[in-house]
Formats: structure tokens, C-alpha cells, sequence
């Protein structure tokens, strides 16, 4: 278990992605703090689950479009853990909606948690790993950064106009805390997370697996165990020389500019 005596924050970590990135974290021996927004039964839920397979886990409900809430989180997971060395900015929302019709409301949602809250979190937890590094220079593992960005932040996608720019948004930040971040020991990097079946995509459509299969290069849709596979390259020692990227994780999706007729059909809703 590469990541015993480890530290991690995963945002928005309640369910799919989310919950699956954090018990790969656990699984390698990581204790993690699972962030919730709104669904406290689920978070505590995954608690239980990585408690039962004898990992450590605490759940903490935050609205991480406020810059308080990011601090709140990383003092949690030091006061429960005594230190943080992961933290993943995986929370976000979906609003689709043509450009013309987008409303305000909408924007800012959209901005204040993918971006502001990507952002602000990041820098949370970067205070926290810089001040460690001072106090233990020689601990090679330094800190882990990683976002998650989507393919819609590399191509274009209709009805994503907010959405996709604060993807992309996310995908240059990365680039510039490498820079910055670096010297304190610590990586940046974002996962370019392609159409992954989820509860909401389901409900959408519920041959969303099907529809995209079709399409996509490795003929299937992604599954977040997909994700949760690419976070732990990320945080493992072999990517300790890895910082800066934006690491594709969407099944060959940003090569092509194909979408299923369900999906053009879902991008018309405001």
C-alpha cells in the first residue's frame, strides 16, 4: 500500500467519481477526508465502507464555492489526521444550456464551484503542503494536487459554453501551479474525464452507456473506476516527475468531434 501514512481530501466524494477515487485512495492505505455537499447519508455510507475494509475515513459537508468552506476542509482533515498530502478538486456541476438563452444564475453556479472552488481549494491545500515541505524537506513524496477537468475543457461541446471554460480554465491553472508549486515539492495535474455513467446521465438518458459506446474509439462509455485508476497513476510514486498535464482519461472522446443524437438533444435543456 503505496500511500500508508498518507493524507487525502477528495471533494465531492459523496458518490461515483467521487466515491470511487476515494476508496482507491483507502484501498492504498491513504486515510481520507470525504467531502459532501448535500448528501450526508451517502458520504457516510463510503465512511463506513473504507472504515469496514480497516482504512480511516471522516465525512465533512462544505459548499466549496466559498473560500471559508476550502480552508474549513483542510483544517478537518489536519485536525482529524495531522497533515494532508492529496487533495483532489473533483467537485463540480453540469449546467447545459445554449449560449444565447444561458441565464446569470446558471453562470454563476457554474463558475463559483468548477472554477472558484477548484481554485481556492487548491490553494487551501497548498498552504498546508508548503508548510510541511519546510518542516520536512527531505520527505520525497512532497504533495499531490489533481483536478478534475473534462473533455470539454480540450473541445468544444454544445451546451457547455460555462461548463467547458471553466474546464479549460482548470486545465491552464494547472499548468501555472506546476510552475509556481514545484519548488515546494508538490505536483498539479488534471484529469480530462470523458462521458462516464452516472446516476444523472441515466436518468437523462437511460441508454446513455449504449449511445456513447457507439462513438467513442474504445467503443464503451467511461466508468468512474476509470477515473479513480487515473488518480492513483497521478498520486503514485511512479509520477513523482509528472506535473503540469492534463492527463485524458475520456476513451479517445477529444480526438473526434462525434456525439451521440441523445446527447444533442440533452444540450438543449437550460
Amino acid at each position: 500500500m503505496f500511500l500508508t501514512g498518507r493524507v487525502a481530501i477528495v471533494t465531492g466524494a459523496s458518490k461515483e467519481i467521487g466515491a470511487a477515487m476515494a476508496e482507491a485512495l483507502a484501498r492504498e492505505g491513504a486515510a481520507v477526508l470525504v467531502h459532501y455537499a448535500s448528501d450526508a447519508t451517502q458520504a457516510e455510507e463510503l465512511v463506513q465502507r473504507i472504515r469496514n475494509m480497516g482504512g480511516k475515513a471522516i465525512s465533512f459537508n462544505a459548499n466549496c464555492s466559498h473560500v471559508i468552506d476550502n480552508y474549513a476542509l483542510v483544517n478537518a482533515a489536519v485536525e482529524a489526521f495531522g497533515r494532508l498530502d492529496i487533495f483532489v478538486a473533483n467537485a463540480g456541476i453540469t449546467r447545459f444550456g445554449r449560449f444565447l438563452e444561458y441565464t446569470e444564475d446558471a453562470f454563476d453556479t457554474v463558475i463559483g464551484l468548477n472554477f472558484k472552488g477548484s481554485f481556492f481549494g487548491a490553494q487551501a491545500a497548498a498552504r498546508q503542503m508548503v508548510a510541511q515541505h519546510t518542516r520536512t524537506p527531505n520527505d520525497a513524496y512532497g504533495g499531490r494536487i489533481v483536478f478534475s477537468s473534462s473533455v470539454a475543457g480540450v473541445t468544444g461541446v454544445t451546451g457547455l459554453s460555462a461548463y467547458g471554460s471553466t474546464k479549460a480554465a482548470i486545465n491552464f491553472m494547472t499548468q501555472v501551479l506546476a510552475l509556481e508549486l514545484g519548488p515546494h515539492g508538490i505536483t498539479v495535474n488534471a484529469l480530462g474525464i470523458g462521458s462516464t455513467v452516472n446516476a444523472r446521465n441515466l436518468r437523462e438518458d437511460p441508454q446513455y452507456a449504449e449511445h456513447w459506446a457507439e462513438v467513442l474509439p474504445i467503443r464503451r462509455a467511461l466508468t468512474p473506476e476509470d477515473s479513480a485508476a487515473a488518480l492513483m497513476y497521478l498520486v503514485s510514486p511512479a509520477a513523482s516527475a509528472v506535473t503540469g498535464a492534463t492527463l485524458m482519461v475520456d476513451g479517445g472522446q477529444f480526438t473526434q468531434c462525434r456525439v451521440p443524437q441523445a446527447e444533442e438533444e440533452r444540450s438543449k435543456i437550460n
